[in-house]
C-alpha cells in the first residue's frame, strides 16, 4: 500500500527534533526565521498554536526570540514527536518565565483538534509541502486562528506536485511509489484562490532569505553524519536533491 506518512514509520526525525528542542543540536535556520517573523504580530498574553510542531524544536526558537508573555499549544500527527516534545519541555533547563502555559496534542492538520479562534496566532512551518493537498489544511489554520496565521512553505509562480521516493525504491503495478514523501511547490495564485474562498482579504507573501548558508553544509546539525539528500545552499538558494526551493512566508491577517 502506498503511503506518504513516512514519518510514522521511524523515529530518527523525532530524536533529531528532541536534540534541537533541548539545545543539544543547533536551532534550525527556518525555526529562527519564523520566531523573528511572529514577534511583531504578538501581543502580551497571546496564545500561539504551532501546527506541525514536531518534537517541540520550533518552541525553543520562540523561547529564545519572543519578548512578550505567551501561551503555547503544539499539534502534530506523529505520536512519537508529541512524546519527545513533552520530554523536552519537562526538563527544568527548558523552562521559560515568559511562556505562561505549554501543551502538546496529537492531531491531524486536516482536522485540527482545537476550537474555532482558540489561538491568537497559528504558525505552520515546513509542513504544507509534505501534504497531498493544502486546501483543507489552510482552511483549518484560518479557522483556529483569532488574529493571524503565519506559514512557511514552498511558494512560487508555478505549482509542482512532487514525490520523493524512499529506499528501498519500490513501486506498485501502476508505477506509484510505495514509500515516499511529498515535496510540493504551490503557486501564489493557487494559494490566493483558497484564501479568497475562506473570506480572507488581507495577506502577503515574502521570500525567506533569513538564513546562514554555512548552517546547511555541515554535520553539526545532525545526530550522526549528515544525510546526502538534505538541503544545501548554492549561490544563495536552498537546494534539495535536484530542486531549487522557493521558501516563502505567508502572513494572513483576519481583521
Amino acid at each position: 500500500m502506498s503511503t506518504w506518512k513516512v514519518w510514522d514509520k521511524e523515529q530518527t526525525y523525532g530524536d533529531l527534533f528532541f536534540k534541537r528542542a533541548t539545545g543539544e543540536l543547533p536551532e534550525m535556520e527556518s525555526s529562527k526565521a519564523l520566531a523573528k517573523v511572529i514577534e511583531p504580530y504578538l501581543e502580551e498574553g497571546d496564545k500561539i498554536g504551532d501546527i506541525g510542531c514536531g518534537g517541540g524544536h520550533y518552541l525553543r526558537s520562540l523561547d529564545n526570540k519572543v519578548t512578550k508573555k505567551f501561551h503555547y499549544v503544539g499539534v502534530d500527527q506523529t505520536a512519537y514527536y508529541i512524546q519527545k516534545a513533552n520530554e523536552a519541555f519537562s526538563i527544568p533547563e527548558n523552562k521559560n518565565e515568559l511562556r505562561m502555559s505549554t501543551s502538546f496534542v496529537k492531531g491531524d492538520i486536516f482536522s485540527i483538534p482545537l476550537d474555532d479562534e482558540s489561538v491568537d496566532v497559528a504558525i505552520c512551518n515546513n509542513v504544507l509541502l509534505h501534504l497531498p493537498s493544502v486546501e483543507k489544511p489552510l482552511s483549518e489554520l484560518i479557522r483556529i486562528a483569532k488574529k493571524t496565521v503565519i506559514i512557511r512553505a514552498l511558494i512560487g509562480d508555478h505549482t509542482l506536485r512532487l514525490k520523493q521516493v524512499h529506499k528501498p525504491e519500490e513501486f506498485d503495478k501502476n508505477g506509484e511509489p510505495l514509500n515516499f514523501h511529498f515535496h510540493n511547490i504551490y503557486s501564489k495564485a493557487y494559494i490566493e484562490s483558497i484564501l479568497v474562498k475562506n473570506g480572507i482579504q488581507k495577506f502577503h507573501f515574502f521570500e525567506d532569505k533569513d538564513f546562514r548558508s554555512d548552517a546547511f553544509n555541515t554535520n553539526e546539525n545532525y545526530i550522526d553524519e549528515r544525510p546526502d539528500n538534505l538541503t544545501v545552499v548554492l549561490n544563495g538558494m536552498q537546494v534539495n536533491t535536484y530542486l531549487i526551493q522557493p521558501w516563502s512566508f505567508l502572513v494572513i491577517e483576519k481583521f
